[in-house]
């Protein structure tokens, strides 16, 4: 650049300084903040405000009391049928001294995997672990064999009877 024009933008900055100044002197209005010595205004609510709340508050209550007093009474329904249960079975298991053939029906839903299916067979007791069925899946490449869907099975079936029956198309 050449020096006018360097004096002249050098002239820009000064009067543009100048100007601002001017105006943050002169024109600007600093806002007083509130000091702590002042008083800062609080609403006050009004008596429709106060009663809305107490009026929102005892709904909830009442809503409350009513969820608690039908979890009560699910909770005791359930226990009166869990005793009821627990008699007929006891009575069923004194009348038969043999051991029964256990079926029960397995759901394996889409993209679960061979473990679900042991721990559903160990939880209703057809077999002892469900790690070592799952092991025997893996070893026997069963495990990616095995097709979501729901399947009959007995407690009188060994490992090799359950994974063919798990791998079949229903």
């Amino acid at each position: 650049m050449s020096k006018p024009a360097l004096r002249y933008l050098a002239l820009g900055f000064l009067v543009s300084a100048i100007v601002l100044a001017g105006y943050r002197l002169f024109l600007y209005d600093v806002q007083p903040i509130a000091s702590e010595n002042e008083k800062i205004e609080e609403t006050v609510p009004t008596k429709e405000e106060i009663s809305y709340k107490e009026k929102y508050e005892a709904l909830l209550a009442d809503k409350e009391v009513a969820d608690l007093e039908k979890e009560t009474e699910t909770s005791e329904s359930a226990d009166v049928k869990e005793e009821a249960t627990s008699e007929s079975a006891e009575s069923a298991e004194s009348e038969s001294s043999e051991p029964s053939e256990k079926k029960i029906t397995l759901i394996i839903n889409e993209g679960d995997p061979s473990s679900v299916a042991s721990k559903q067979l160990q939880e209703q007791g057809l077999i002892e672990d469900a790690f070592d069925f799952d092991e025997f899946l893996e070893e026997n490449s069963y495990a990616a064999l095995i097709r979501p869907g729901s399947y009959e099975v007995s407690s009188e079936m060994d490992y090799n009877e359950l994974a063919s029956v798990l791998m079949d198309n229903n």
